[in-house]
């Protein structure tokens, strides 16, 4: 399993993997904390994006070949570092303050909740 919080690292793996299928996984009853999963036909691992201090989403909860590219940004206006999600090929975008963290790995490496996510 690979674990990664830096941005650079994070694109690349997602430049690399070329999913077919991206789709909110988990998410917290105030969807302040929300997991994104991105599976390939192409491979065995799964990925996941874990994106804590959630402040806004648009798009589609499901989305077919996603091309995710993550960021992150000082806000002057409001004082905060800002992660984004975007997907190149939709409208999608979500917006955090807090943090963003991808997992790639087998599918029984993880569990169906945040309090079990990382079974290891």
């Amino acid at each position: 399993m690979i674990i990664t919080a830096e941005i650079i690292e994070i694109n690349k793996i997602l430049n690399e993997y070329q999913g077919d299928q991206a789709r909110i996984w988990l998410f917290d009853i105030t969807h302040i904390k929300l997991a994104i999963r991105i599976d390939s036909k192409k491979d065995k691992e799964v990925l996941f994006l874990v994106i804590t201090g959630c402040k806004y989403i648009r798009g589609l909860f499901s989305l077919n070949s996603p091309e995710f590219f993550v960021n992150q940004y000082f806000d002057d206006e409001i004082s905060e570092t800002i992660f984004k999600v975007k997907d190149n090929k939709s409208d999608f975008e979500l917006s955090s303050n807090t943090g963003i963290a991808l997992a790639k790995g087998l599918e029984s490496e993880f569990g169906n909740s945040f309090e079990n996510f990382l079974k290891r």
